[in-house]
């Protein structure tokens, strides 16, 4: 579990490290594919400012929680695992 303290540092770490991806000779050696990946994501990841609106907004939730649902499957899925033996 984390504090929020913690988070907060994490989601803005996550944008800096998206950023630093982004600039080619910032991190060396890193396909074509992952710079233009992580500059799509990049393009529309929230600002500090941007939380409280994202929050508010159901839609914007619901459709979160469904990708990390997805993403949660996907991941135990290729760790080789179900979901039930955790």
């Amino acid at each position: 579990m984390s504090l929020p303290m913690e988070q907060a540092r994490a989601l803005a770490r996550a944008r800096q490290f998206l950023l630093d991806l982004c600039v080619p000779g910032k991190i060396n050696r890193i396909p074509r594919e992952v710079r233009l990946t992580a500059r799509a994501i990049v393009k529309h990841y929230p600002c500090s400012w941007d939380l409280d609106s994202v929050i508010s907004d159901d839609t914007a939730m619901d459709h979160m929680q469904s990708l990390e649902n997805d993403y949660r499957r996907e991941f135990w899925k290729e760790c080789g695992l179900d979901g039930r033996e955790r």
